[in-house]
């Protein structure tokens, strides 16, 4: 971003390029930075960094301080590249919450959205507050300008990659996470790119949770539960894997949604081999969150004797945000549906049977019969 910064040394900053430069600095040179501006401006004391971005006074002065550490950066610390060790997870953890489920439903930019939270520990329920917005006015995102279902699994896979202990994650080993791949399989340049857009989308959404009222409900001793971040605080740096340079993030914090459903106790837990479902079907952005929608709800079965045990299709698709418009794709995707199932009983053992159930003449959807416990 510093190279960026210098090319542009002699505009003006805008308030996206300000954000952008936050996230390649710490929190502490930050702060130093906003000291030293607010000592030479004191009339911008009492304002937050999100109303002072498009301050055109705030920037000159800002600009000029971001220069000047990003200068004492560079001069102190040699360019270095990093040698990225991959670290792949012994589980892909999926969060599984109101929040997590709704997010992916018509919410970007949408204000507070109030959610009912069923208490587990008394009738009635309760309230969490949530909102998700851009960051910057002028983010140039390809594809849907919602967070998706797609992006939601991008989003589990970075958390479980995270979680095994990897601070920098490059878009194939994201890949390979959502797949079950291993680290020597490759990764076309499609697949690359598209989890790079959705990496970045998630970089520039902020997510503000109060979950105070739950908190309390689940005994949480805190006055206050609130989570105010980017869905992903990460930026971007630069690392050599596999002989090459390539581009990768730079994690700075545990992600948001993760580090709620963690806090509430709402994740599930499966194993990575269950989403390498290529004998089955090709893993496309359709594919990839229907084998996870399908893992939730298995496994939501599994806990919850009052969770039916069949699957509607229509269901699956509205749920991964697939819109069906003729007889064929509906075939095809429920063909796709059947085959990573077939897989799933046959390789692993993830449950006793399925089968398609109708109404009337109608096939509506898939039956799943789990293991008896013993």
């Amino acid at each position: 971003m510093s190279d960026k910064f210098n090319k542009n040394k002699d505009e003006e900053l805008t308030g996206e390029e300000l954000l952008q430069v936050v996230l390649d600095l710490k929190h502490g040179a930050v702060k130093e930075i906003l000291d030293a501006v607010i000592k030479e401006k004191p009339e911008f004391k009492n304002l937050s960094l999100m109303n002072l971005k498009d301050n055109k006074d705030f920037l000159q002065v800002f600009k000029k301080y971001i220069a000047q550490e990003l200068s004492l950066k560079e001069s102190e610390m040699p360019e270095e590249i990093q040698a990225l060790d991959s670290i792949l997870p012994d589980n892909f953890y999926i969060t599984n919450n109101k929040l997590s489920n709704e997010i992916i439903k018509n919410f970007v930019q949408k204000g507070n959205i109030s959610l009912r939270v069923i208490n587990p520990n008394k009738k009635g329920e309760i309230i969490t507050y949530n909102s998700l917005t851009y960051e910057g006015k002028n983010i140039s995102i390809t594809g849907r300008y919602e967070f998706t279902a797609y992006d939601r699994t991008i989003h589990n896979a970075v958390c479980s990659l995270y979680e095994a202990g990897n601070d920098t994650v490059t878009p194939a080993m994201v890949y390979r996470a959502v797949n079950g791949m291993m680290e020597t399989e490759k990764v076309s340049p499609q697949s690359v790119e598209a989890v790079r857009n959705s990496l970045d989308k998630s970089r520039f959404m902020r997510l503000k949770v109060d979950f105070t009222e739950e908190a309390k409900a689940r005994n949480m001793k805190i006055d206050k539960a609130e989570i105010d971040s980017n869905l992903l605080n990460a930026t971007v740096v630069t690392v050599e894997s596999g002989g090459h340079k390539v581009e990768a993030y730079k994690i700075l914090a545990k992600p948001v949604l993760y580090e709620y459903a963690q806090r509430t106790r709402q994740i599930i837990s499966v194993p990575p081999k269950l989403l390498d479902t290529k004998e089955a079907t090709r893993s496309t952005e359709e594919i990839i969150p229907i084998k996870e929608y399908l893992i939730r709800r298995i496994e939501i079965m599994r806990h919850d004797k009052t969770m039916s045990n069949k699957i509607v299709y229509d269901t699956i698709f509205e749920e991964v945000g697939i819109t069906i418009t003729t007889k064929q794709q509906k075939s095809r995707l429920r063909d796709y549906i059947k085959s990573i199932l077939e897989l799933w009983k046959t390789r692993d053992g993830y449950f006793y049977d399925f089968k398609e159930y109708s109404v009337g003449k109608s096939v509506k959807g898939i039956e799943i019969m789990l293991y008896e416990k013993r």
